[in-house]
């Protein structure tokens, strides 16, 4: 990630070269953006306006609000670091036979998190069978809030549906991995 893109700030294109990209952080929505407290006339590079400038894109109020951009990349952050399997890991691809999905699977000691990323435009579901998932394996969704979670089907495979764009980070565990299944005995 480049300066302000965790909050979709955007660049000012009238600016020559590298400038277009270094407009003043847009910490709030007020005039100067939270940048300064001089006048932002006498900014180096001029504030952003219109649709990605600070009164409708900045830190303060994505920071409120938990569907936001900035929220989003703070999750996506928090779930990297929890999940080493993601950096540190052995992956392989997995078949789909949709082009537009691609399918890996990340394994680092006792740990695999399955990632599914759909670049169409449209819905897709997939169905996958996952060898580290072993029998009557489960996957918990890192980036859903709630961690739903899938069970594979009798056949021992996983159905994943995913919207336009879609994607889903699946930690891969068994039954016993289960806090609910553990406290039901």
């Amino acid at each position: 990630l480049f300066y302000g893109e965790e909050i979709g700030m955007g660049e000012n294109l009238a600016a020559e070269g590298r400038q277009a990209v270094r407009t003043p952080m847009q910490w709030t929505p007020q005039k100067a953006a939270g940048f300064s407290t001089a006048e932002p006339d006498a900014f180096p590079n001029p504030l952003v306006d219109g649709a990605f400038g600070p009164q409708k894109i900045n830190v303060y109020d994505q920071s409120r609000d938990p569907a936001s951009l900035l929220s989003r990349m703070r999750l996506f952050i928090e779930r990297y670091r929890e999940s080493p399997e993601l950096a540190w890991g052995d992956y392989r691809l997995l078949p789909t036979g949709e082009d537009a999905v691609l399918t890996h699977v990340c394994c680092a000691g006792d740990g695999t998190v399955l990632a599914v990323h759909n670049f169409a435009d449209r819905p897709h579901s997939v169905r996958l069978e996952l060898a580290e998932a072993g029998s009557g394996g489960r996957l918990t969704d890192l980036l859903d809030e709630q961690h739903t979670g899938l069970k594979a089907g009798q056949d021992g495979m996983f159905n994943i549906d995913l919207p336009p764009y879609g994607y889903r980070w699946l930690r891969v565990g068994t039954p016993a991995d289960d806090p609910e299944s553990i406290a039901s005995g």
